[in-house]
């Protein structure tokens, strides 16, 4: 069926846009509605609520019909997908179900980049294309991930849907700490109990799932004396261009390598969990709950003499001065950067050190840019040793990334104006306690000048073996009444 899509563009208050406006809305009730209710594709409801016809109507009266969407997938469009794919389009059966309030069908809507609302973009390039420009493969995860978010877990339960109970169970198992064969022990006798229920055997296919969203991460084999990195030119390497060790295991008694002899793959010595963090920070932009946030430090009401962001400090500000460019557009991100070491055995005994690196989006108001959901995990710096001063080697992935990210940028959707925009970003400042500032810039903190501030204005002590600063309180007025307490 060929459908006529001119209207999109003519004013709405033409007769030619009205006429248009009606034969959607019997196209789209006629093939996915659910109860009446259709998925609106206004901009206030940015195709993440469902709604019924004289709702659906007023909505497109009062607001634009998104130009962007000429394939109507989520409305019952499918001729475009069955010549180009072999997935079956999404239906809409006996045990499917409209989750209005479910937000995984908006979940998904922004890990692909909401490509099927997109408007104005005909200009640019190297962007996200429109739908009906999209790669089959990303059509065909898509439209899998609404069908799944859109499939009942079993018939009559309009709680869970398939993808959603995925989401949660995997969710338990991260906040847990549940292996993968345990997952896989729980889902089996899950599915042997509820065999009405849509309920995987395995934990393969969650796994798979989830990978499918975007949020992965890189393996880089390191050595074991943290000289370098087996990345880019180095990856084939078998031995350090430092210290010659094998990125191998070896075995303690014989020194051999593991599975060098034997019918088994061999075990890689140090490995370093890296996040790439241009996707993160373009899903960030592609969020429907995150984006209108991104440029609050521009858009705020400011107060001076009150600090309430760190946007209000001069660091920020001269920041600012020293880089208009990267200042004149407000959705450019700018980051800190935080470390220190923790014990992930959770035992004291055990003598192991495992530094994370967190980036903190500035970018977010002050209620939310310090929340444990907006930090944004970087690598995962393997122990058992900590890397002390050679840091900067697992670094260098993140540093090129940065460095890329300063001067080229990536092109990134704005899913609350509806336009591609050149991202930048930058990161500020670093965050670390007295220890750690040591390991991060390699400052020596162990001696009577390990202040970088106050270090030629220090009265130091050493008291049994550990440097101390006895006349701390001269900065004090007077009449402070820590003057006043002998046991400070």
């Amino acid at each position: 069926m060929d459908l006529d899509k001119s209207w999109i563009d003519l004013p709405r208050n033409t007769q030619q846009y009205m006429d248009g406006l009606n034969k959607f809305l019997d196209f789209a009730f006629a093939n996915k509605s659910v109860e009446g209710k259709i998925i609106c594709p206004c901009p206030k409801c940015n195709l993440n609520k469902w709604q019924n016809r004289g709702a659906t109507y007023e909505h497109l009266i009062l607001h634009p019909f998104p130009k962007g969407y000429t394939f109507w997938l989520l409305h019952g469009e499918t001729n475009y997908v069955q010549h180009t794919i072999s997935t079956p389009p999404i239906f809409q059966s006996n045990e499917d179900r409209g989750f209005a309030n479910d937000p995984i069908c908006g979940m998904v809507n922004d890990a692909f980049g909401n490509f099927v609302n997109t408007q104005n973009m005909d200009n640019h390039k190297n962007m996200r294309p429109e739908s009906s420009q999209m790669m089959p493969d990303e059509i065909a995860q898509y439209m899998k991930f609404m069908h799944d978010g859109q499939q009942s877990l079993y018939e009559g339960c309009d709680k869970y849907s398939k993808l959603s109970f995925l989401l949660k169970l995997y969710h338990i198992k991260c906040l847990c700490r549940i292996t993968d064969k345990a997952m896989s022990m729980i889902l089996e006798l899950l599915a042997d109990a509820f065999d009405y229920a849509k309920i995987p055997s395995s934990f393969y296919e969650p796994k798979k799932i989830i990978n499918k969203f975007g949020l992965h991460y890189t393996k880089i084999d390191a050595c074991p004396n943290d000289c370098m990195l087996y990345y880019g030119e180095d990856k084939v390497r078998e031995f350090c261009t430092k210290c010659n060790e094998s990125r191998w295991k070896k075995t303690k008694k014989s020194n051999n390598i593991v599975g060098a002899t034997k019918k088994q793959k061999k075990v890689l010595d140090k490995v370093l969990r890296y996040f790439p963090l241009k996707p993160r920070l373009q899903r960030m932009f592609m969020s429907s709950k995150i984006v209108e946030h991104m440029q609050w430090h521009a858009s705020r009401s400011t107060h001076e003499g009150i600090l309430r962001h760190p946007s209000d400090f001069e660091a920020w500000k001269n920041f600012d001065l020293m880089n208009p460019q990267f200042a004149s557009d407000p959705r450019n991100v700018r980051l800190g950067l935080a470390t220190d070491v923790f014990n992930p055995f959770g035992d004291l005994s055990t003598c192991h050190s495992t530094w994370p690196i967190v980036l903190i989006p500035y970018n977010l108001p002050h209620w939310m840019c310090m929340k444990q959901s907006s930090f944004i995990l970087s690598m995962i710096i393997p122990g058992k040793k900590a890397p002390g001063k050679d840091i900067d080697v697992y670094l260098r992935s993140l540093i090129e990334e940065l460095k890329e990210l300063w001067n080229i940028g990536v092109e990134t959707f704005d899913s609350h104006k509806k336009e591609v925009f050149h991202m930048h970003a930058a990161i500020l400042w670093t965050i670390s306690d007295f220890p750690g500032l040591g390991t991060l810039s390699g400052w020596n903190t162990h001696t009577g000048l390990a202040c970088p501030r106050c270090n030629f204005d220090t009265t130091p002590k050493k008291i049994q073996g550990k440097f101390c600063f006895m006349n701390h309180r001269r900065w004090l007025n007077a009449g402070h009444k820590f003057r006043l307490c002998r046991s400070r």
